[in-house]
């Protein structure tokens, strides 16, 4: 059976819990004490039950009151909560913006996205997560981010968008021997222990077949994420081929060199299917295509 409860019932019944009396609760809702009686005995009478015992002027919740309480409150949270993000919305500000990304691109938005986004948007809540390229796809999909940042890749049931694109550079210690060159062909890298990115890495892919097409095997290889490929390069065990954003988090410790053959990378964001995008996304992916335009254009050499 559907039960008839009116809200105004429920708001009295929350006012006199909260107040804890009805001449309390009457003033809280800005009516008169019978108004209130009369309205907790019709809410009584639709549950089925009593709320309170009255003890002279006092009343007492019993336990199904109590229990009842909990759920009611629950809903005027979520009631506040709506009115909130109404408000937010109507002022353009507030609200919550969920970004995934992969790792290495966690540098650049951490040094330039993230604070600049936070500026412009102070009442913006930013999440701001790193994950592996299947785990952004998988989490954009079902809506927990609003934005993936990924390496080239697609899916064909989410939309993505390339932003930005740049070519692998050569990445070693300083002191190597090869950074005394201009550019480093993948023929040079026989000679040379090499710090390769993990095997699931969109580059590791093109690195791979760069190597089987020039009849290289690389001697006893060290594998890593990229960021840590770039660490232990700058440590003197060997040389990397990164994603030159990668490389820049380094500075002038590391020597980068252009690579050949040249070896493409693409950076897009992937967004939910059939999502609108809001102003904050589009501001977002804004501030982002200036920092890769800000960070791609510095070049590839430093050091030496």
């Amino acid at each position: 059976m559907t039960l008839r409860i009116h809200p105004r019932q429920v708001e009295a019944f929350r006012a006199v819990m909260i107040s804890g009396a009805f001449s309390a609760a009457a003033q809280l809702m800005h009516v008169t004490q019978p108004a209130i009686s009369r309205l907790i005995r019709d809410f009584e009478a639709e549950i089925g039950f009593s709320l309170f015992e009255r003890d002279g002027n006092r009343i007492i919740p019993m336990e199904e009151a109590v229990l009842l309480y909990r759920e009611v409150e629950q809903l005027y949270v979520g009631l506040e909560q709506i009115g909130r993000v109404a408000q937010d919305i109507r002022a353009v500000r507030g609200g919550v913006l969920r970004v995934g990304s992969v790792t290495s691109l966690n540098g650049i938005c951490m040094r330039l996205v993230v604070p600049e986004f936070a500026r412009r948007f102070p009442d913006v809540t930013v999440l701001f997560d790193t994950e592996s390229t299947e785990r952004v796809f998988d989490l954009v999909a079902i809506r927990h981010y609003d934005l993936g940042l990924v390496y080239s890749g697609e899916r064909n049931d989410l939309p993505c968008e390339e932003i930005a694109g740049a070519e692998a550079v050569t990445v070693m210690a300083p002191d190597h021997p090869l950074a005394s060159q201009d550019e480093i062909g993948i023929e040079d890298l026989d000679r040379y222990r090499m710090i390769l990115p993990g095997r699931r890495s969109p580059l590791r892919l093109l690195i791979d077949q760069a190597l089987r097409q020039a009849g290289i095997t690389p001697r006893t290889p060290i594998e890593a994420s990229l960021a840590n490929c770039c660490a232990l390069a700058r440590q003197g065990l060997g040389v990397t081929v990164l994603d030159p954003l990668v490389a820049s988090e380094h500075g002038t410790a590391v020597a980068v060199r252009p690579f050949r053959p040249r070896l493409r990378l693409s950076y897009s964001i992937v967004r939910p299917p059939q999502a609108p995008q809001s102003q904050l996304t589009l501001a977002f992916i804004a501030i982002l295509k200036e920092a890769f335009r800000q960070s791609l254009g510095a070049g590839t050499r430093q050091a030496g």
